[in-house]
């Protein structure tokens, strides 16, 4: 019965399947009635949940045991970010800060304090963006059972009634990956947001049936906010085929002084925006045709 199938991103292993879904139910509904679109009934949407896949390993040695919001994450430094694909992806994120990074000695140290001083990530603490870099690094390892137990979640999810698929950050990939896997889905769309699959170090280690591989759907839109450094390639068509319809869209980082918040990157800025609402709107209309 699930006509819209939403699929997380990053941070979600201390969360819940029907918190996440709350959530993204409730910015959906906003933006569909913002837009006087009709709203699917919660009946008719379901999450794709795999943050507890992450919790089959240990983080480490150096747990925080700190009474705040990131007293869950490992203490993390910089000499503990030694994996050559973490250190790309910290210098690929990087790259979409404010300021440019240099090479050379002390790469990952330069890396973290821009990623750390970024207003359109929120300024992180520097355990967050390691913590970050390190989930997206263990679901694309071939050697580690996340990307296996994220399938399975997401087989689990999708019926022959879903018909558009929402994914946002690594939840795009996850995504990607299962509907290029997946050729007897009966999906329309398939929509990306704040997407890191224009990334060559993610790309290069996709589980697709072909280079650049289109996903088994009719149509793929791509949303993509200018101040998201997540999303550092805004244009996915160019990577993948021309036929990605890239959308821009604009997400503010939103003010709380001291305290971190996802900026542009955020999954509810993107939730309520016109561009996601029109697109979830025309697949559910095709749907019904």
């Amino acid at each position: 019965m699930a006509h819209v199938v939403m699929c997380h991103g990053i941070g979600y292993q201390y969360k819940h399947r029907e918190t996440a879904f709350t959530d993204w139910y409730d910015a959906l509904r906003m933006s569909m009635t913002d837009a006087a679109l009709p709203v699917p009934a919660p009946e008719q949407v379901s999450a794709v949940f795999y943050g507890n896949c992450y919790r089959g390993l240990k983080p480490g040695k150096n747990v925080a045991v700190a009474e705040d919001e990131f007293a869950d994450i490992p203490n993390f430094r910089s000499g503990d970010v030694r994996d050559p694909f973490e250190v790309a992806l910290l210098e690929a994120f990087a790259q979409g800060t404010e300021e440019p990074v240099s090479g050379g000695k002390g790469l990952v140290q330069a890396a973290l304090r821009r990623l750390e001083r970024s207003e359109r990530l929120g300024r992180p603490p520097e355990k967050v963006v390691i913590w970050l870099v390190r989930q997206v690094r263990r679901y694309l390892d071939p050697d580690d059972e996340v990307r296996v137990c994220a399938q399975q979640r997401f087989e689990r999810v999708v019926t022959p009634d879903t018909r558009v698929v929402v994914a946002h950050s690594l939840g795009s990939v996850v995504a990607y990956e299962a509907l290029c896997a997946h050729p007897e889905w009966n999906i329309d769309t398939f929509v990306t947001l704040g997407s890191p699959l224009g990334l060559g170090v993610i790309r290069d280690r996709l589980q697709s049936p072909a280079d650049k591989a289109w996903p088994h759907v009719r149509s793929w839109v791509n949303i993509a906010a200018e101040e998201d450094p997540v999303a550092l390639v805004k244009k996915l068509g160019p990577l993948f085929d021309e036929r990605v319809d890239d959308r821009p869209v604009v997400n503010l980082p939103r003010r709380h002084p001291g305290r971190y918040v996802l900026g542009g990157h955020s999954v509810t800025r993107y939730l309520t925006t016109a561009d996601l609402a029109e697109a979830v709107g025309a697949a559910l209309l095709a749907g019904e045709r």
